[in-house]
């Protein structure tokens, strides 16, 4: 629709057409000087008429111009008022009806006149402006205001060459005019002379140097041109004016990114990011897109990770953004960093069961055993009947040695619920385990051979119950047959091979002992401060002091007990132990 105004026209920020767009905002003040007199019920309609116009009470101002009309049929501002309330609300039929009686009471108003024309614009009946311009013109030929919306019309109709040949000849008799220029540049962008459009834009540019809004449409010009070093030339001109300009920022993101350099492309994204004034939704779609594709997130990982930092510092409160931020972190393994935003997400979001799960699953991962126990104790409430949930409780407590409340954990639960065979499984080698550490070995050895009889090959449970037993010195044979069957089934587990090492040092079977000791070492049990331990406990006992001193002092570099151990190189540096 056109807007015809007479006054200079508001300029935006994007794009030439928009730029030539003004809207015409109507005022009442004058319609009270052309009303003066009459009866005084009249007179009182009218100015609460306006009143309720201007409060914006639309509805109540139309029965009020109505009312004055049926008093006063004449009422030029009345059929005005009435025809620009009609045009607001898109009513055009009545907007033109209403503006064609005030425009026939009057035609030399150019109110009236603009007001009507703007009807007939919403209704695109372009020959009836068309002939009302040409009318204007013939009466008023010194007025280039009725020129200029004459050739707006025909560059509307598609009548291109001839509003150019009408602009053309106003900017001859009257010289540079931004308005005449901008339409000019819109016209050519419309038949995508960009070249002939940009050269119209850059007269302007010369007069306002500072006006950023002619550079944006410069630029854009030079995109639809295929000149993209110029367009990305004026949105650095443009940020050197205005740091955070919106339109400079994304288009230079875009810019760089078609040429495929990243770096700078996340540069101005992440500025960009930090403007309010992009809407959330187009940055959450921004964020989905890079995310989702894994050459991003595995070469420009920092630069991901900057973006999601600066979207949730400006946007707080934008949870979604929580669970993509997770998403992130747990393709790059950072399940610490993952369970932060997941557990955010939670704080002010209902969360589901698979939620509190990844979150669980999150944490555990992570080790955040502390984390993890809080998690579950808030999962609990709203799904007090998950085993799965008790487990991973219970795993929490095991690393942070509250063997009583893993205990407890688990107590008045059947192990047959739980969804995985391997909780179950593990849920009483806790318990067990818990027993054990309490020192309340008949109830630990009596789980420990349940799992045994129930899971013969459960390898992990043979391997820590003999272990357990040789720390102890019991039921050695039965340690020793278990913990072979470990080796056999995984010959190159340095823990196993510890394991059964031990157990043949407990029956003083010392030179097999070191033989096994020594394939536990040459497993990576040489980096394990125990394994070292063991290997110089038995080389005592094989009285190769010097030897086991070594083994020592090597357990003590990987972190061992450094009090026993001392107290142990002491014992073999006093005289009569060589």
């Amino acid at each position: 629709m056109i807007r015809f105004s007479s006054n200079r026209r508001k300029m935006r920020k994007t794009g030439v057409g928009m730029m030539i767009c003004g809207v015409l905002i109507f005022g009442s003040n004058y319609c009270m000087g052309q009303e003066a007199g009459g009866n005084n019920d009249y007179q009182y309609a009218l100015i609460e008429a306006v009143k309720q116009k201007n409060l914006g009470n639309f509805q109540e101002a139309v029965k009020l111009y109505r009312l004055v009309i049926k008093e006063k049929p004449d009422c030029q501002a009345a059929y005005y008022e009435l025809g620009t309330i009609y045009l607001m609300s898109k009513q055009v039929e009545l907007a033109q009806k209403n503006l064609q009686k005030a425009y026939m009471f009057d035609p030399d108003n150019q109110w009236y006149t603009i007001a009507y024309l703007n009807a007939l614009g919403a209704g695109e009946d372009y020959e009836t402006i068309t002939d009302i311009l040409i009318e204007k013109k013939k009466n008023d030929p010194t007025e280039t205001e009725w020129d200029f919306q004459l050739a707006s019309v025909y560059f509307t109709r598609g009548r291109v060459k001839k509003s150019i040949r009408i602009l053309n000849s106003i900017e001859k008799e009257k010289g540079f005019s931004e308005k005449i220029t901008l339409l000019k540049a819109s016209i050519y962008e419309s038949e995508k002379k960009y070249e002939l459009a940009k050269k119209e834009i850059e007269k302007v540019m010369v007069l306002f140097p500072e006006a950023i809004q002619f550079r944006i449409v410069a630029a854009e010009l030079c995109m639809k041109s295929g000149n993209e070093e110029l367009a990305s030339d004026y949105y650095h001109e443009i940020l050197e004016i205005d740091s955070t300009n919106i339109f400079a920022l994304t288009n230079l993101t875009d810019y760089y990114r078609k040429k495929e350099d990243y770096q700078n492309s996340f540069k101005y994204l992440t500025i960009s990011f930090n403007n309010k004034q992009i809407d959330v939704k187009r940055k959450m779609a921004i964020l989905s897109y890079y995310l989702s594709e894994e050459k991003f997130v595995l070469n420009y990982g920092d630069e991901l990770e900057t973006l999601l930092k600066v979207f949730l510092d400006v946007h707080p409160n934008e949870s979604e953004g929580r669970l993509l931020a997770a998403d992130f972190y747990i393709e790059k393994r950072a399940y610490d960093k993952a369970y932060v935003q997941i557990e955010a997400y939670l704080e002010s979001n209902k969360g589901n069961y698979p939620l509190y799960m990844q979150a669980i699953l999150l944490a555990n991962a992570a080790s955040l055993n502390k984390e993890l126990i809080r998690m579950t104790e808030r999962a609990l409430v709203s799904f007090p009947d998950s085993t799965d949930i008790r487990f991973f409780r219970g795993v929490a407590f095991y690393e942070e040695g509250e063997y009583e409340l893993l205990i407890e954990n688990f107590q008045g639960i059947s192990m047959e619920d739980f969804t995985v065979n391997e909780y179950k499984s593990q849920a009483k080698m806790l318990v067990a385990e818990a027993f054990y550490r309490l020192e309340d070995f008949p109830r630990s050895d009596s789980l420990f051979e349940n799992l045994i009889a129930e899971e013969p090959n459960n390898y992990m449970v043979l391997n820590n119950y003999s272990y357990y037993l040789a720390e102890r010195g019991a039921k050695l044979e039965k340690a020793r047959a278990w913990s072979w069957k470990t080796i056999r089934n995984d010959p190159d587990n340095s823990t196993f091979l510890d394991t059964y090492a031990w157990v043949l040092f407990k029956l003083e079977e010392f030179e097999e002992a070191e033989k096994y000791m020594m394939k536990a070492l040459g497993k990576g049990g040489d980096n394990d401060a125990e394994v070292n331990e063991h290997a110089g406990d038995i080389q005592v006992a094989l009285e190769s002091y010097e030897i086991a001193k070594s083994y020592y002092f090597k357990a003590i570099i990987l972190g061992g007990e450094k009090a026993r151990l001392e107290m142990k190189i002491e014992s073999l540096n006093n005289p009569g132990n060589e």
